[in-house]
């Protein structure tokens, strides 16, 4: 592991999911997204034990559990954490099986649960709910930003050295090139939150997953390059919609017409996005459906 200073008193540990760190003046920190729970949590405890530096807050910008699995083993290491997380966000990390059940579309099953979850003691309590635009830890403040589409509780959170950690609002190059169909929970939401980047004062950006920091500058081309991602399987879709046709079939034409590989998991995250863009659809009054020999049958109105 390595600490990498950005600017001032902000820092962040790369990895699968990145973990920002804030130092305060007494060396205690706040840990932004520790990552998955395994390995990682303990690693991190170690290393940041190692240089002097007590955890003393959590703050995880929304429930996806790469993102927040490691805080019950932290907490464990170190009991007095604190843990805080978005109200929306908060029943899905205490309850992480509904978020299975809520992706699936039914009862969850352990092929939606990873290795790691199963053998690790995962509850999670969250000890207070962010809310409002700011939060003040340790007599320091950061401005809280909601950045809803990707998950209902997602938050970007900026530092007095304007420094903006946004979660997974975006990805990295490498990874969009792979995963160009996003994970949306609400189109809309999504767009105005990628829109709402420009107007932020902030130097540099540090993504959920990615490989490097993105200046102010440089965040205009990841803007776009989501934006029209996201268009791109919009576009696709309502082409589809041409015919009457499942949603189970557009997913299956749009995995193979783009050639997305995907596991178990995967395929629920991609079909969960399919039937949120069919919602944006819908709401925007372009789709109708009928119901003919047990399936549900999407169309266009034009």
């Amino acid at each position: 592991m390595k600490l990498i200073n950005i600017k001032g008193n902000t820092y962040y540990i790369r990895g699968g999911t990145n973990t920002g760190v804030y130092k305060f003046n007494d060396n205690s920190v706040l840990i932004i997204d520790p990552g998955l729970a395994g390995l990682r949590p303990k690693k991190l405890a170690t290393f940041l034990d190692e240089n002097n530096l007590d955890i003393k807050y959590i703050i995880n910008t929304h429930e996806h559990d790469d993102h927040y699995g490691g805080c019950n083993e932290l907490k464990k290491i170190k009991d007095g954490i604190k843990i805080f997380a978005p109200e929306d966000a908060k029943f899905f990390i205490e309850h992480p099986d509904i978020f299975g059940d809520y992706v699936i579309g039914g009862r969850g099953n352990d092929f939606l649960s990873s290795k790691r979850s199963k053998e690790n003691d995962t509850y999670i309590e969250i000890d207070d709910i962010i809310q409002g635009d700011e939060i003040v830890l340790n007599n320091d403040k950061f401005e809280i930003i909601k950045l809803k589409g990707h998950s209902r509780g997602s938050i970007g959170i900026l530092t007095k050295d304007k420094i903006l950690f946004v979660g997974d609002l975006f990805v990295g190059n490498h990874i969009l090139s792979k995963f160009s169909l996003l994970l949306l929970n609400n189109v809309k939401e999504y767009l105005e939150s990628i829109e709402k980047i420009k107007t932020l004062d902030f130097k540099y950006m540090v993504l959920g997953h990615g490989k490097e920091t993105i200046s102010k500058e440089e965040s205009y081309k990841i803007i776009e390059n989501h934006r029209k991602v996201v268009y791109k399987y919009i576009n696709e879709v309502r082409l589809l919609l041409g015919e009457k046709i499942t949603i189970d079939n557009i997913l299956k034409q749009i995995i193979n017409n783009n050639k997305l590989s995907c596991n178990y998991k995967e395929y629920y995250f991609f079909r969960s996005s399919i039937v949120t863009i069919i919602s944006y659809l819908v709401n925007l009054d372009e789709v109708n459906y009928e119901i003919k020999e047990g399936e549900i049958l999407y169309y266009s109105k034009k």
